[in-house]
C-alpha cells in the first residue's frame, strides 16, 4: 500500500506518482461530492482501520449483483495496487470503484436486450467505450475463456474479464514506462505476466 497522506476526513490532490498511472484516468472522473461518498465506503469497509483494503476486506463491496467475491476482488487489487503489497489506499480504492462504476454502466448500455448477459460484440464494445481498445478476435478468445460455450457473461463475469485486462495492462506498464505501447520483456518476464493474469 503507497501512502499518500490518506486522511479519513480530508480528501487531498493525489501525489503526481499517482497520477502517472494509466487508471489515474478513472480517478479524474469523480466529482468531489462522489470522493467524499467513497471515502465513507472506504472507512467501512477498512475493517481493521489500517488505511488500506485487502483484498479479504474488498471482496465484500457490493456492485450491481452482489458482493465482489474473492477471486474479482483479488485481481482488482493486483490491478489497482501500485506498489504490490498486497493492499490499495484510498486513491487507488477511488479509482478501483469508478473502474467498476465505469464497466457497470458499459455493460447495461451495451445489454440491448436487457437479458443480464452480454456476448462478445457486446463485450467488444463495451471494452471500447470503458477504454480497452481491443481487436475483436482477442476479445473473442477471451469471451470464450469466460464462457467456453458462447453463452453471454453476467456482470460478474465481465468484471472478472475486464479485470485480466486491466492486470495485463498493469504488469504491460511496467516494462512500457515511456508509455510508447512496445515492451521488452525477456521469457522470464513474460512467464511472470502470464502467471499474474
Amino acid at each position: 500500500m503507497m501512502s499518500y497522506g490518506y486522511q479519513p476526513t480530508t480528501i487531498v490532490a493525489p501525489p503526481a506518482k499517482f497520477q502517472a498511472l494509466w487508471f489515474y484516468s478513472y480517478y479524474t472522473q469523480i466529482q468531489h461530492q462522489q470522493l467524499h461518498e467513497m471515502s465513507a465506503w472506504f472507512r467501512a469497509i477498512d475493517k481493521d482501520r489500517s488505511g488500506s483494503i485487502s483484498a479479504m476486506e474488498l471482496q465484500s463491496l457490493q456492485v450491481g449483483y452482489g458482493p465482489l467475491g474473492i477471486e474479482t476482488a483479488t485481481k482488482l487489487i493486483r490491478v489497482f495496487d501500485v506498489d504490490k503489497s498486497g493492499q490499495i489506499d484510498f486513491y487507488e480504492y477511488a479509482a478501483l470503484h469508478q473502474f467498476i462504476n465505469v464497466l457497470y454502466a458499459n455493460f447495461l448500455a451495451n445489454d440491448r436486450n436487457r437479458s443480464g448477459t452480454i456476448d462478445a460484440h457486446e463485450i467488444h464494445r463495451a471494452l471500447g467505450s470503458s477504454g480497452f481498445n481491443l481487436p475483436f478476435n482477442t476479445v473473442n478468445l477471451l469471451f470464450l475463456k469466460a464462457s467456453p460455450r458462447g453463452y453471454g457473461l453476467k456482470f460478474s463475469d465481465f468484471l472478472g474479464l475486464c479485470s485480466s485486462i486491466a492486470i495485463a495492462r498493469s504488469l504491460f506498464d511496467v516494462h512500457d514506462p515511456m508509455r510508447t505501447g512496445v515492451a521488452h520483456l525477456n521469457i522470464n518476464q513474460l512467464y511472470d505476466i502470464v502467471s499474474l493474469v
